[in-house]
């Protein structure tokens, strides 16, 4: 949104045509959406409308990329594959693995927040709540679980090293700061 902090300190190559690309696709994109769900879905809307300054206004510089490591961070974080069954059985924010007995915590996947599907990829949103728990489990969530999980998956440590750097520890620093600002948060898989 042209308010956001994002947009105030955004820089563009524009000789560089995969940032020219992306800055078309990007421009006016949650606003768009937005839009759309005002018009489609008004009760959805006005469960999140008054989190909406927070987040544009008061949110984050930069917007975190998880691009496809989204799916290997759901897993650590969750026990188990975005599309298998027993994922889809509780929508909290966090419980508990069932299987491993380790937390299982929805930071990149959908939760009991609103919910819109309105082109190829959905919208979600999670309350100023639901990011306060997500960033304290994270928190607490330990390598030793982490690793407990993998074990317990029958899958090698050192073929998920890479995620801690690039992916795990900013993602935790995201949830953060969001937490510390009281902000809620919009999820895109889009």
């Amino acid at each position: 949104m042209e308010d956001s902090p994002f947009w105030k300190e955004f820089t563009i190559d524009p000789n560089d045509i995969d940032d020219m690309e992306w800055f078309n696709e990007a421009t006016n994109y949650v606003q768009g959406r937005l839009d759309k769900l005002v018009t489609h879905k008004p009760e959805k809307f006005e469960k999140m409308k008054d989190d909406i300054p927070l987040i544009i206004n008061e949110g984050k510089s930069k917007y975190l990329d998880l691009d496809k490591t989204w799916q290997a961070i759901n897993f650590l974080l969750t026990g188990y594959d975005f599309y298998d069954e027993e994922f889809n059985l509780s929508k909290l924010v966090v419980s508990k693995n069932p299987a491993d007995n380790l937390p299982l915590i929805r930071a990149v996947s959908p939760s009991q927040g609103i919910e819109y599907d309105d082109g190829d990829y959905p919208l979600y949103y999670f309350s100023v709540d639901e990011v306060q728990q997500i960033a304290k489990a994270l928190s607490d969530f330990s390598m030793d679980e982490i690793k407990q999980r993998l074990k317990f998956r029958g899958l090698p440590e050192d073929s998920y090293n890479h995620l801690f750097d690039y992916t795990y520890h900013p993602l935790v620093k995201y949830y953060q700061d969001a937490a510390d600002k009281g902000n809620a948060m919009f999820l895109d898989f889009g």
